[in-house]
């Protein structure tokens, strides 16, 4: 076959199989755009609902803003009603107790803060929401735009956890909200490693602490609380040193249950276990080129793979999240996209977004449910955070 006509084909396929009307069948077909609430300071890297009726929101400055949702479609989108002050660096997870009380957050600055939902606010700061936007402008010369302002009230935290030494790259937490589980990156010299922390939550009291062979990319921890599977990933480019595994391990005794790094070579970004510990899935991300963000199906007891989603985001994926009617995962990407999969069959039911078409587009960091199923968040290096009505 002609070289051309190849390519051709090739590029073809990419934009049919990622096209926003493929294989889309009736669930959640009347899922729309309720609002889009900027913050361009700079990524939106984590994203977590507070409730059903509000969103948590964290960037790469380590600052967290909070949104009180609009209760119609038709309302305007609402400025942040809360800025929860204390991180220094980067916000790498935002995850919400089961009771909605408390948000729970992990940065860079090698922490982990608890924030009460309704606590105080101490003062009123000013926000500006088209702050890097007026940078741009500024630096390239050009005309300034007028700024966007919100006033938004102050909250510190209400209590921290210092375990880590090193950067907090992950959090995964059991659905009854007793267990916590954190993964950071450790280097020690030349030595590249990670660890997790296994916390009792309400306690704010370390449980465990397990050493693993590379940074902690993926991370989630079983209903039960007995097992943990983590992704690991020493993220070096052109270096032999460069490296990525997948292994369950038994909390108890902090030992390897299973090991799938030599099946799953890939490198995984994201990991979930289903509410009722029935499914356990990851999610293939990095810049791996290609439809190659694809969700893979393991049994969550061996680790065995049993079946596939196809076709996968373009240039791979990024975040992952089961829906609450226990029937479907939704999962994001590099491609700008959401993707809806029926899970007993790994089928492609919906994308949700605009699909601008490969990383570097304003690509989604993160995604989150709320509780009820009905509202889907997204949020973007962009520095913007969707919030999609999924049904009436």
């Amino acid at each position: 076959m002609n070289v051309t006509i190849a390519r051709s084909l090739a590029i073809l396929a990419i934009v049919f199989y990622t096209s926003p009307l493929h294989g889309q069948t009736a669930a959640f077909a009347d899922a729309k755009l309720l609002c889009t609430l900027p913050w361009d300071a700079d990524w939106v890297t984590a994203v977590s609902f507070v409730g059903n009726d509000r969103v948590a929101a964290g960037n790469k400055q380590g600052s967290i803003l909070v949104w009180n949702l609009p209760a119609s479609d038709s309302e305007k989108a609402p400025p942040p009603a809360r800025l929860l002050a204390g991180h220094t660096n980067e916000i790498t997870r935002l995850l919400t107790t089961p009771d909605q009380k408390t948000l729970i957050s992990s940065s860079l600055d090698r922490t982990i803060k608890y924030w009460d939902a309704d606590g105080e606010t101490t003062k009123v700061a000013l926000v500006v929401l088209n702050e890097r936007a007026r940078y741009e402008a500024e630096t390239r010369k050009r005309k300034i735009p007028d700024p966007i302002e919100a006033r938004a009230g102050v909250q510190r935290h209400s209590r921290e956890l210092t375990g880590h030494k090193d950067w907090i790259v992950n959090l995964a937490m059991t659905p009854d909200g007793k267990t916590l589980v954190s993964g950071a990156d450790k280097v020690d010299g030349k030595v590249k490693e990670g660890e997790v922390i296994v916390w009792d939550l309400p306690a704010a009291k370390e449980v465990k602490r397990i050493k693993l062979g590379g940074w902690p990319w993926g991370l989630a921890i079983s209903p039960d609380a007995r097992t943990i599977i983590a992704s690991e990933r020493i993220p070096l480019v052109f270096d032999s040193g460069a490296r990525s595994g997948l292994k369950i391990w038994d909390v108890e005794t902090g030992k390897i249950k299973a090991d799938m790094s030599k099946e799953l070579k890939e490198r995984m970004c994201s990991a979930a276990y289903s509410k009722d510990g029935k499914y356990l899935v990851v999610l293939r991300g990095g810049e791996s080129g290609g439809l190659s963000g694809k969700i893979t199906l393991l049994d969550p007891a061996t680790g065995k793979k049993l079946r596939e989603t196809n076709p996968g985001h373009l240039d791979g994926g990024t975040d992952l999240a089961f829906h609450p009617d226990a029937k479907h995962i939704f999962s994001a990407g590099r491609d700008t996209l959401v993707k809806i999969w029926r899970i007993e069959d790994a089928k492609h039911i919906r994308d949700i977004g605009q699909g601008r078409g490969g990383q570097f587009k304003d690509w989604i960091c993160a995604i989150s449910i709320s509780p009820d199923g009905r509202r889907l968040a997204t949020a973007d290096m962009a520095g913007m955070v969707h919030v999609w009505a999924l049904s009436k």
